[in-house]
């Protein structure tokens, strides 16, 4: 039944939501302190609880929006409540002193009956600025900030230095609306972001609803005309000036372009679709940035760089000679630098060598880490390479099948810890492919020291620049240079130190643009690939060996002859990447890894440093308490639309021992609460409430609206992503998520026992081992 808030009489369909806006909307409120003692608050005009305790950054001009934020934050900080007026008298010398010497903050306001068409007025006439350092009205600092007249304001701002950038007025002031002077465009003070004048009351509604029931669109549109307001959101672009009212955001800026962006993920991105021909920087320049707003079409996301002021006192010959010292370090840091002390050398580079063989070729880094790039057909000298990617894929994939079809044996011996098999996704296999791909890439791009290989790599490269060349036969000489190049001994001289080629693709892979190595952890990856691909090769060789019509030889024969190529100690390449890979996860096994959490407070155990990030507890709580808000919100308004479809039950009953297949709590007929399954359905094929439009009549026939449905799929996918987020975050265990998207909720007939138990009321989730441990939830 419909539930009524007691203090703007709104009304809601459910008593979650209607608890959830009556704490944020209810005017007084009497509470008990973490002290004991009880005190009576009465929320502010501006729409919060301001804190007047015992801290002395309090009053702060943004206050609480519940009673509950305002309870945790004296708690945490342990402070005690002193009021209004003995917080103003232990603050007043304080404040007396600090305002000695400089020019007063000021603001002077426009009201409704202080304005005519065309013209703002005050009471004799004044501008209505700002300060940019001045409080709100609306904050509870404003009580403390003196009033002046226009005269007073030029007079005390120009003394200052002060430049007013915004126009306030009162009922504005009520939302936490601002008007930039500067580009007459709506700010919101709490979110510092661009509000377009059609978009004021959408802004309260998705972000601020409790000062909705302030809202009147009539009045509101009537001070933006008479505040001359513009109609749309500004188009900016950068570098510029501060636009005051907007959040700014550390970046990094393009080195060839005027773009910025915050992440270096899209920075890359960006480089790699606009500036292909240009060799990624090692850094990008820090920089400031801001935009409209965080979310929206066309360009009001687009972040633009803010310029700042030079430092006082700086010269332009001191700023050249640091520019020009950057760049000198910059160029030494092209080329892999090698120190003379092996203290100062990682473990893992020290049984590798690999630096001092990056620097034996005498390359800067970005050409070696391009020797071992994916093919770029766009480049006029590897045009040819256009479908090198697409019949490598096919190679292995080819394979993959003949793994079912080979003797158990034969795929034990090739892998003894476990047998060759496929991949659950098909995905999986385009990944390991990735590091072969490359590594035959480098080898056609250029010769190495392999007398025997380089004739089959050559005809290799001269099928692929042919017009029109045969698949078969590429895939033939594919993989007579793959088993030429793995059926090699390698050995090591005082003039090469990397002889093999596969060991020396590893390493160029694992070279960071920055000329340091990646670490052991991260290399291991790699080399697990190239030994699943290697396997692979001599798979089809086996194979190919087996049916070449000799009837001496079989598929035990054919892995006789080979063995000694694909197991360790052995003088092969893949002896020397199985050594590699022991030493590396020795390695990694054995080093310790810095701490990315940090607790700063190690007596209520509240905050803690994550990755230099400073996370309170109560934040966390804060997500807990979003995710369900917003699952609540989804499930009800976009996948029920408004429709009071419920499962009332007192007790659900569940069977863990029954093994029939299908069988579920939410099929025991003994709960009848879940037995009606088609309700919604029923629903949507009645056309009840907003789901009139999924059905639509075509030729005297019901068909199905598409986009209505897969609009109707997408709100359901972001419902289920809620509950897989919500179930992960609060399972009281480490992150499981792709187990969760394995689970089970009812027996199958390749697996009997079910993965969801309901043992009320709490529900179970039982492993996905042959242990079969219950966790409860």
């Amino acid at each position: 039944m419909p539930r009524s808030c007691n203090e703007c009489s709104l009304e809601f369909d459910n008593k979650v939501l209607h608890d959830m806006h009556w704490k944020k909307c209810i005017k007084t409120v009497t509470f008990v302190t973490h002290t004991g003692e009880q005190i009576t608050i009465t929320r502010h005009q501006n729409g919060t609880f301001v804190c007047y305790c015992s801290h002395p950054k309090c009053p702060k001009e943004k206050g609480f929006v519940t009673v509950d934020a305002l309870q945790k934050h004296m708690k945490t900080l342990k402070t005690t409540w002193l009021g209004p007026e003995k917080k103003a008298s232990a603050e007043g010398e304080a404040e007396s002193s600090g305002r000695a010497g400089q020019a007063p903050a000021f603001e002077i306001d426009i009201s409704d009956t202080q304005m005519s068409a065309g013209t703002i007025h005050t009471p004799k006439e004044e501008v209505a600025m700002a300060s940019p350092n001045s409080p709100s009205p609306s904050s509870p600092m404003a009580m403390q900030v003196p009033s002046l007249m226009a005269n007073q304001a030029e007079s005390s701002s120009a003394a200052a230095g002060i430049q007013p950038h915004f126009l306030r007025h009162p009922y504005l002031d009520g939302l936490n609306l601002v008007v930039n002077a500067e580009l007459s465009f709506l700010t919101c003070q709490l979110c510092k972001e661009g509000v377009a004048p059609t978009a004021g009351r959408a802004h309260l509604v998705n972000k601020h609803a409790e000062l909705l029931p302030t809202f009147n669109q009539e009045r509101f549109d009537s001070i933006l005309a008479q505040l001359h307001v513009a109609a749309s959101l500004p188009n900016l672009a950068g570098p510029r000036s501060i636009v005051h009212g907007l959040m700014v955001f550390d970046a990094i800026a393009c080195k060839f372009c005027t773009f910025v962006y915050t992440k270096q993920k899209n920075m890359r991105e960006h480089h790699m679709k606009k500036h292909p021909d240009m060799p990624i920087p090692q850094h990008w320049r820090s920089c400031k940035a801001q935009r409209i707003k965080p979310e929206g079409a066309g360009t009001v996301r687009q972040l633009w760089e803010v310029t700042t002021q030079a430092r006082a006192g700086e010269d332009s010959r001191e700023r050249a000679l640091a520019d020009k010292l950057l760049g000198e370090l910059e160029e030494q840091l092209k080329t892999v630098r090698v120190p003379k002390d092996d203290r100062l050398v990682s473990p893992w580079l020290l049984t590798t060598c690999w630096h001092e063989w990056a620097r034996w070729l005498r390359k800067p880094t970005e050409e070696l880490r391009a020797m071992v790039a994916l093919p770029r057909p766009s480049l006029p000298e590897e045009e040819h390479y256009k479908t090198l990617v697409e019949t490598i894929e096919l190679y292995f994939e080819e394979a993959v099948t003949m793994i079912d079809s080979t003797d158990e044996l034969v795929l034990q011996r090739l892998n003894s810890p476990d047998p060759v098999k496929g991949h659950q996704h098909d995905g999986t296999l385009k990944k390991y492919m990735h590091p072969v791909i490359c590594f035959i890439t480098m080898l056609l791009r250029d010769l190495w020291m392999i007398p025997d290989a380089n004739m089959v790599i050559l005809k290799l490269d001269d099928m692929l620049q042919e017009p029109a060349p045969e698949q078969s036969h590429i895939l033939a000489q594919l993989h007579a240079m793959l088993l030429k190049v793995w059926t090699t001994p390698w050995s090591k001289s005082k003039y090469h130190i990397v002889p093999d080629p596969t060991e020396s693709c590893l390493a160029l892979l694992t070279l960071n643009r920055d000329g340091s190595f990646k670490s052991t952890k991260e290399v291991t990856t790699l080399i697990a690939k190239f030994e699943y691909c290697m396997r692979l090769t001599f798979l089809r060789e086996i194979r190919a060996r087996a049916s070449a019509g000799d009837v001496e030889v079989d598929e035990e024969a054919a892995c006789d002859a080979l063995q000694p190529w694909f197991t360790e100690k052995n003088y092969s390449t893949f002896a020397r990447l199985r050594s590699l890979q022991h030493r590396a996860s020795a390695i990694s096994f054995s080093t310790m890894a810095l701490p990315s959490i940090w607790w700063t407070d190690t007596e209520a155990w509240s905050t803690l440093s994550f990755k230099g990030n400073h996370v309170a507890f109560t934040d966390i709580c804060e997500i807990f308490k979003d995710v369900e808000e917003a699952l609540v919100a989804t499930w009800e308004n976009k996948v029920l639309k408004g429709l009071e479809l419920r499962a009332d039950y007192e007790q659900v009953v569940d069977d863990p021992s029954n093994k029939d297949v299908g069988y579920s709590f939410l099929f025991d007929p003994r709960n009848s609460c879940f037995q009606d399954r088609a309700r919604l359905v029923r629903a949507v094929v009645r056309g009840r409430g907003p789901f009139a439009n999924f059905l639509v009549q075509r030729e005297d026939e019901l068909v199905w609206n598409r986009a209505a449905l897969r609009g109707w799929l997408q709100d359901y996918a972001e419902l289920q992503k809620l509950l897989l987020m919500r179930a992960e975050m609060l399972s009281g265990a480490p992150s499981r998520g792709t187990e969760l998207m394995a689970m089970l909720y009812r027996n199958t007939q390749a697996r009997d026992t079910r993965n969801l138990i309901i043992c009320f009321p709490k529900s179970s989730l039982t492993s996905l081992f042959p242990t079969r441990n219950l966790l409860p939830h």
